[in-house]
């Protein structure tokens, strides 16, 4: 008798783990933006800290501001941005829409786009 217990709680244990599905979120790495085709910190990107309701936090309370204006030094300041490398810049992958983990993410994978095509550019401070 004990080994039909333990026969079925075994056959209940290994169903259990061949039912269980995953899944695996793939994000496409964003085309590298056009070269002639500049991504500007001060229109396009720090815009985005607002709409996205970043600065409802980051608004010079905490150690990162994303304010207008004191953005990009707090951003480098903090080691947030590594120039022309995206995916080692935590400003990038860490609010990202789809597989970042800050509980307010960019609002759209655009908004994430550009922040990745400035980063790609070299981050720089236009």
């Amino acid at each position: 008798m004990k080994w039909i217990k333990q026969t079925f709680i075994a056959i209940f244990a290994i169903s259990m783990l061949v039912s269980c599905e995953y899944d695996f979120i793939e994000v496409a790495v964003p085309e590298p933006p056009n070269p002639t085709d500049t991504i500007n910190f001060a229109t396009e990107v720090e815009p985005i800290f607002t709409s996205a309701n970043c600065t409802n936090c980051h608004n010079g309370g905490l150690p990162l501001n994303l304010s207008a204006g004191a953005a990009f030094s707090s951003l480098m300041d903090l080691g947030m941005v590594v120039p022309f490398d995206p995916e080692a810049s935590k400003i990038y992958t860490y609010p990202h829409p789809v597989t970042g983990t800050h509980n307010t993410k960019f609002a759209t994978v655009d908004q994430a786009n550009i922040i990745y095509g400035w980063i790609f550019q070299g981050a720089l401070d236009n």
